[in-house]
């Protein structure tokens, strides 16, 4: 327990050293301010100034407030709250005017306003959904990619249906927009069996229903009273997004209901998770970057180079779905997304950038590719075996070493204080901090999430630096073996002890929340299905029994190497994976807008050395390796000398 104590300060402490005040309240009006700030910059004429306070607004202040909302209210009242800072930078990039800019700021501003008591309670209020944004941008850009293919059909018909009711109403077409109120309720949400699935399958499905039926009465009644064009906007928004959340509980089973006939090309074109428009919003942002970059805003254009990163390659999911078929692939996306910033920082040429940019496009679409192809069962059990093996093989490699030191040792009564409990202790909190990266550190909060992961990479290091020269010291004890044979059991210090018990957790948990996130991804692909999730943990049951037999195998072959050899190979491992670490750790760290990393002119590294050396070609990364690698010769110089001696 007290191990377990000492980790999470560690982990947490930069997390909570850099974290605001819990005053609700007072962060609340914070942001107000600094929206107030955002108007008069605009109204000067500051329109970098006002883009980059909307953005320090967003990341310094809501994102305290973002987690409590998110838990009190829903996820996405969370998402579209922030997505309007996100529209607010927008504005003040397109040029709209200071009145249109405060109306937004206004609009937000109400809503802070709205969520305010309701956090500060504790709790959600119930029958109101207050998570539906009054502004269509916001209703055209709800992502269907979950939803069955049954229920997506209905609930565009829906959507377009209303979508023509308000157009309707603002040109004063009262009856024309009653007729198609009228036809989402009867023809779509009735006749298809969508309300029934509602009231069947959903969570709280009566009360939703309720809630959409009422908004429904409401808008065709008020196409009779003639209410204010504003009004009608928001109910049918609000009709919108409450049958929107509706659909998003119903499991598949629901769709067994469903009266609907798909058009012969819906199921292909709608099939899985479809990221095209995520490649091509990543192509256009760049590109829209490059431009500022070459009219001399290079600190815009490295800002909007990040920001593409976290608000598409990885809000929208497309980083984990990468990362779950094919993990290279994912890191030399990631290695061209640091490129560019980097190009951009040590103000590179247009050809040099246009180059990377190429190359970027390039891969993204041959991810496009992987993961566009629908997803059979085999071939998402080949994916979740994949997963398995390659996420547990390197943790496997240290776990097997340190328990075949234990067992040459005669350190084998340790193996519960050591090993397992380690293990069992980095399993559990390995899903832990996967549900906190979704619930926490989710859309742009994603640098979050990869500050943690560096985090843990750099502490890994110190340990395994630590146990790999403790090792190598013992493998030169000229009366090691003699040692051993005339003391039953090797008494390990406590010091000891703590090393390789942490060696142990910190090679489990390193792997295992990025594990979790993986596999999460392959069951969103599977849709419930009951065929696909079957095969998933068929391949992580297979996958692990592999596994097991390599950690029995090289435990045998390990115990039967003599003593000195085992030492020095065990320490040439763990000295390896600490070089990896380092370069990989650092990345994380610039992946998580730390800093922007010193590219280093003339030098390239093929992908693989990113994936199996860690080496990128930046300052920041080689030279930590390199001094370790020369602390690593001095360390053994001065060992040997003192063997000598």
């Amino acid at each position: 327990m007290k191990k377990l104590i000492t980790f999470l300060f560690l982990v947490f402490a930069p997390i909570i050293l850099t974290a605001k005040s819990d005053d609700f309240a007072k962060t609340t009006q914070d942001i107000k301010d600094a929206l107030n700030i955002v108007i008069k910059e605009y109204e000067a004429g500051n329109i970098d100034e006002a883009k980059t306070d909307v953005q320090n607004a967003y990341f310094g202040l809501f994102e305290d407030i973002e987690g409590a909302i998110r838990i009190n209210l829903s996820a996405k009242k969370a998402y579209l709250m922030e997505k309007q800072f996100g529209d607010i930078r927008k504005a003040i990039k397109k040029g709209e005017t200071v009145a249109q800019i405060q109306s937004r700021v206004d609009k937000l501003n109400k809503e802070l306003d709205e969520v305010l008591p309701i956090i500060l309670d504790g709790h959600k209020l119930v029958g109101e959904y207050s998570d539906t944004p009054s502004d269509k941008a916001n209703v055209a850009e709800l992502d269907l990619q979950n939803f069955a293919p049954e229920w997506k059909f209905v609930f565009e018909n829906i959507k377009n249906s209303l979508e023509l009711a308000k157009q309707n109403y603002q040109d004063d077409k009262k009856e024309e927009a009653k007729k198609a109120v009228e036809d989402a309720k009867f023809v779509y949400y009735r006749n298809t069996k969508l309300e029934e699935a509602i009231r069947k399958y959903a969570d709280k499905g009566q009360s939703l229903d309720g809630d959409i039926q009422r908004k429904m009465n409401e808008a065709i009644v008020g196409t009779k009273n003639l209410i204010t064009k504003d009004d009608f906007n928001t109910k049918i928004d609000d009709i919108i997004n409450i049958t929107y959340n509706a659909i998003s509980k119903l499991p598949a089973e629901a769709t067994k209901i469903a009266d609907v006939k798909l058009p012969d090309d819906f199921s292909d074109e709608n099939s899985g998770a479809d990221f095209t428009n995520v490649v091509t919003s990543i192509n256009t942002k760049m590109q829209q970057a490059l431009g500022r970059y070459l009219k001399g805003e290079v600190e815009a254009a490295m800002s909007d180079a990040q920001d593409i990163y976290f608000d598409d390659f990885e809000a929208s999911g497309m980083e984990n779905k990468i990362g779950a078929i094919n993990v290279n692939l994912k890191t030399t996306i990631e290695a061209s997304f640091g490129s560019i910033v980097s190009l951009m920082k040590s103000r590179a040429t247009k050809e040099s950038l246009h180059e990377v940019l190429t190359k970027l496009d390039s891969q993204l679409k041959e991810a496009l590719e992987l993961i566009s192809t629908q997803s059979s069962p085999w071939t998402l059990f080949v994916w979740s075996l994949t997963i398995i093996l390659r996420e547990g093989f390197e943790a496997l490699i240290i776990v097997a070493a340190v328990v075949s030191y234990l067992l040459k040792t005669g350190n084998a009564t340790k193996m519960n204080k050591i090993v397992y409990s380690s293990i069992i202790t980095a399993v559990i909190l390995s899903f832990v901090m996967a549900y906190a990266m979704n619930l926490i550190f989710a859309q742009t909060a994603g640098q979050k999430r990869e500050l943690f992961e560096g985090i843990i990479m750099l502490v890994a290091v110190g340990f395994l630096f630590y146990v790999g020269f403790w090792l190598l010291s013992n493998a030169g004890a000229k009366k090691w073996a003699a040692y051993i044979q005339s003391n039953i059991t090797q008494s390990l210090t406590s010091n000891s002890v703590m090393a390789l018990w942490w060696t142990v957790f910190l090679a489990v948990f390193r792997e295992g929340a990025e594990t979790v996130l993986f596999y999460q991804a392959l069951i969103f692909d599977a849709k419930d299905s009951a065929p696909d999730l079957m095969m998933i943990g068929s391949g992580f049951v297979v996958g692990l029994i592999i596994l097991l037999v390599v950690y029995f195998v090289f435990k045998i072959f390990a115990v039967k190497i003599p003593i000195k050899p085992f030492f020095i190979f065990t320490s040439a491992i763990i000295f390896y994976m600490s070089i990896v670490f380092v370069g990989k750790g650092i990345m994380e760290l610039v992946e998580g807008k730390i800093f922007v990393p010193t590219i280093i002119d003339g030098l390239h590294f093929p992908p693989f050395f990113n994936s199996w050396l860690g080496f990128y070609a930046y300052y920041e990364t080689l030279i930590p390796q390199i001094i370790m690698i020369l602390s690593l010769v001095f360390g053994i110089f001065i060992m040997k000398k003192k063997q000598i001696q």
